[in-house]
């Protein structure tokens, strides 16, 4: 999987700054088989104690991953000098070995350093005589190098010294680093064309790869000043207005919440198609100075890594060198973790294993088709006594002396062929003309012969009817009689149930005033007299 691995590198100190990839100072760990695009940030601190990027013209980068000064594990190289060119010599050879391959040309080899094998220090023949010798890895195992220097020159009375040494390569190496694209990073970008129902709208856009500088907006013939990045969105708008006069205020900026704005025509220019095209100058906008390369984490030399390693991650050095002016210049090494992968190239799905069962070999195991236990041909289940008690092809539960218990008939549900339910049966005639109450009566599941209350909490309902005759009310005056209905008490509630017609005027209202005893009053709340004749009233009383 491909993917960026950004690093802010100081390079007066070598050590990494927070920023990009590099989180509480440490690199991420890679994926062999991965592929990232490596970008440096080359910075220097400023006497002000900020950082700011060097001018890296001209300057080259090398980026290497592999263990520093790590001999090879098998092969032989060969040494070369004045046209002639040794046998091969193998990769752990004593200082005895190599001297017996190149004696004709130097006085002694010696081991060099505290290594046991792999770097040798060879002296010339004679004094005051020059001495250069070439370098062959022939057949060095893991990809290696034979590095030959000068540890000393020759002069008078003194023999000319070079080192050799046997080094792996890097286990994975670039030194091809280009600047990194700009393009698309910072974007004007229409959203929404106007209509009688969308404001005009446009999304501006900054990348991460922008550090600075200023871009402008453009409206026909009209341009707005230099606007900084990262401000505001009030401060945009207020360049906006100020610098395109045909838009003066007839628009809106908002942060998007990725660092950008969202910019909308509204007033007279809202809720329209606006002709004129709003466009980009970004020519004034600053970009971090990538520069990058690809690091590819599938080489031979990562194999064997592992393979030496024998674990299921490693953790080789990362170092990167900057040449400038033809001087080169380690920038950073730090430690870097690679872990193995698991999914690699060729990964197919398992398919079935023989050890699976068949669909016929599970439904032996599971389904025992008999006529004494589940009968699958039938569809009927078996009880100990090998008496059906389920059918579920017919939809029958039997009793266990195989009566069937209940089926669904035409006529609803029945128990041994004799119906049930409230309704569709001889047991219970389906009541007319009913409530909620009656209705629970007729079909048993309250008892009768008592009464109920039909509001929360209430005992129990009461109701009658009385023929009442309030007779002529003067203006402003009552007229009152009262209706026995068994059972009330005093505080229960009273609801009048009013005749056809009732002179305007008048109200007519009941109140329990003692046991079993209701008190009707007309109140005749006009100013000229009201006739009340004889009409029959509903009284209902709600005990609490």
């Amino acid at each position: 999987m491909a993917s960026t691995l950004d690093l802010y590198i100081d390079t007066a100190t070598g050590q990494l700054v927070e920023g990009g990839s590099v989180i509480g100072g440490a690199l991420p760990t890679l994926t062999r088989n991965d592929s990232y695009t490596l970008r440096l940030r080359l910075l220097e601190k400023q006497t002000s104690g900020l950082y700011d990027d060097i001018d890296s013209s001209g300057a080259t980068l090398k980026a290497g991953i592999g263990t520093i000064e790590q001999e090879p594990s098998s092969g032989s190289f060969k040494l070369s000098i004045n046209g002639i060119t040794s046998s091969a010599i193998a990769y752990n050879a004593t200082a005895i070995s190599v001297y017996t391959a190149i004696s004709n040309n130097v006085s002694t080899v010696a081991l060099y350093g505290s290594d046991t094998y792999g770097s040798y220090l060879l002296t010339a023949t004679q004094p005051n005589t020059a001495m250069s010798f070439g370098s062959d890895a022939f057949t060095l195992f893991p990809t290696s190098s034979v590095l030959i220097s000068t540890r000393r020159n020759p002069a008078t009375g003194i023999e000319a010294q070079q080192v050799v040494r046997l080094v792996r390569n890097p286990i994975v190496y670039a030194d091809t680093f280009t600047t990194t694209p700009t393009a698309g990073q910072v974007a004007l970008t229409l959203l929404s064309t106007g209509t009688s129902a969308v404001n005009e709208t446009y999304e501006l856009t900054i990348g991460q790869d922008v550090k600075g500088g200023s871009f402008s907006l453009v409206f026909g013939p009209n341009t707005t000043t230099a606007i900084p990045v990262f401000e505001t969105a009030v401060s945009v708008q207020s360049s906006i207005s100020a610098g395109i006069t045909t838009v003066t205020s007839n628009c809106s900026v908002q942060d998007n919440g990725k660092g950008g704005y969202i910019i909308a025509f509204t007033g007279r220019l809202g809720l329209t198609n606006v002709a004129t095209e709003l466009t980009l100058d970004a020519s004034g906008i600053q970009f971090i100075p990538f520069k990058q390369t690809t690091l590819t984490i599938n080489t031979a030399e990562v194999e064997d890594a592992f393979a030496d390693a024998g674990t299921d991650t490693i953790t080789p050095t990362l170092e990167i060198e900057l040449t400038q002016g033809g001087t080169p210049k380690t920038v950073f090494q730090g430690d870097v973790t690679i872990r193995k992968d698991l999914i690699t190239v060729g990964s197919t799905v398992p398919g079935n294993q023989a050890a699976y069962y068949t669909k016929s070999e599970a439904n032996a195991l599971f389904v025992e088709d008999s006529t004494s236990n589940i009968d699958q041909t039938n569809r009927t289940l078996y009880d100990v006594g090998a008496l059906a008690s389920f059918d579920y092809s017919n939809r029958l539960l039997f009793t266990n002396s195989g009566f069937d218990v209940v089926i669904n008939s035409t006529t609803g549900l029945s128990h041994q062929s004799s119906l049930l339910g409230f309704y569709n049966s001889a047991l219970t005639a389906k009541p007319s003309n009913i409530n909620v109450v009656s209705g629970l009566i007729n079909v048993g599941l309250i008892a009768s012969g008592t009464t109920y209350g039909v509001l929360p909490q209430s005992a129990q309902t009461l109701t009658t009817t009385a023929s009442l005759a309030f007779g002529t009310l003067s203006g402003h005056s009552t007229s009152a009689g009262n209706v026995t209905v068994t059972g009330a008490a005093v505080g229960d509630l009273v609801l009048v149930g009013l005749p056809a017609v009732v002179s305007a005027g008048v109200i007519v209202q009941g109140v329990v005033f003692a046991a079993n005893t209701v008190c009707m009053t007309a109140i005749n709340g006009s100013n000229t007299s009201k006739t009340v004749g004889t009409a029959d009233y509903r009284i209902t009383v709600i005990d609490y």
